[in-house]
């Protein structure tokens, strides 16, 4: 394993590490920023081997020459699983996210979920994840959440949230097969059950998923670009009046997703922004629209600035 690193204004962190993601054959296995001062924030960059290792480093300096991207070799250690070890429980609404030793000492009154660290996406600790815990938790306040679809499920976070807060049954899908092994386990500690299935599938086509339209919630906490594809499917998978709660992308991101959204009719009912990373609050309407009849723009009912808890 290589770590490429180097440092940069926040706005180019972020616009790199979108770069580097939506690359088709992306070169990295994982990106993260972190800031280190009020005008610096470190892009680090984990790929499997030296080769991809300096073509990430090539990329990043042809985005921002001089910058003297370094390549680091890491021993053969599970990264993913040190770099998440020690962290704090993650409190998004009435959902408290941690590993057994942090759950044990939770209070009263709140909903536990049990994700261990590990390579799987969704521990809580990042913005689009507590995004989405926030929006569901919104949800859950005003309506019966019913039977629910999680694309791109990582950890089974999302999904097993849902089920705890009142959902009747969930379908999780991850297109990485150690993440839905990850997330079965998961599902096991929190004792999810039979209402909580899982497929290793890529997409919103999989012959399950269309058998169990429509759904009263889809959630989807991926990255911008596939969910602007995803968004005539999941259009069709939500029922009239269902909800769907869209995460993964950056704020300068939220256009081509609410256009793409909006263009299939659906309307932009609530937004989270957190340290960044929006996730955004969809509806389908309970009634068709009538063809000829004008409609104005979609209103944003309630917007909420917060950070993320270190």
């Amino acid at each position: 394993m290589y770590k490429v690193t180097a440092i940069f204004s926040r706005a180019e962190a972020e616009r790199l590490s979108t770069v580097l993601a939506e690359l088709d054959a992306s070169p990295t296995a994982a990106v993260a920023i972190e800031e280190v001062s009020k005008t610096a924030w470190r892009l680090d960059a984990f790929c499997l081997d030296v080769a991809r290792a300096a073509e990430t480093a090539s990329i990043l300096d042809a985005h921002t020459p001089g910058r003297g991207a370094a390549v680091q070799e890491l021993e053969d250690r599970d990264w993913v699983a040190l770099s998440l070890e020690g962290l704090p429980a993650v409190h998004a609404g009435p959902f408290v996210v941690a590993g057994a030793h942090e759950l044990a000492r939770a209070g009263p009154g709140r909903i536990p979920v049990w994700i261990e660290a590990g390579p799987a996406f969704g521990t809580g600790h990042h913005g689009t994840t507590k995004g989405c815990l926030e929006a569901l938790a919104r949800l859950a306040r005003t309506r019966r959440v019913g039977r629910v679809l999680d694309i791109g499920t990582g950890s089974g976070v999302l999904a097993i949230a849902a089920l705890k807060i009142g959902a009747t049954s969930a379908i999780a899908t991850d297109l990485d097969a150690e993440s839905v092994r990850v997330a079965r386990e998961n599902a096991r500690n929190n004792r999810s059950g039979r209402t909580l299935k899982f497929l290793h599938a890529s997409g919103a086509n999989h012959a399950a998923i269309r058998a169990g339209a429509p759904y009263d919630l889809i959630l989807a906490n991926i990255l911008a670009r596939p969910l602007v594809w995803l968004s005539q499917d999941i259009s069709h998978l939500v029922r009239r009046g269902g909800r769907v709660i869209l995460s993964g992308l950056l704020t300068h991101q939220e256009p081509q997703v609410r256009r793409a959204y909006l263009g299939q009719g659906l309307v932009l009912v609530d937004r989270l922004r957190i340290t960044g990373w929006s996730t955004l609050v969809f509806e389908r309407p309970a009634r068709a629209k009538r063809r000829g009849c004008a409609s104005g723009p979609a209103g944003v009912r309630l917007q909420v600035e917060a950070k993320d808890e270190r």
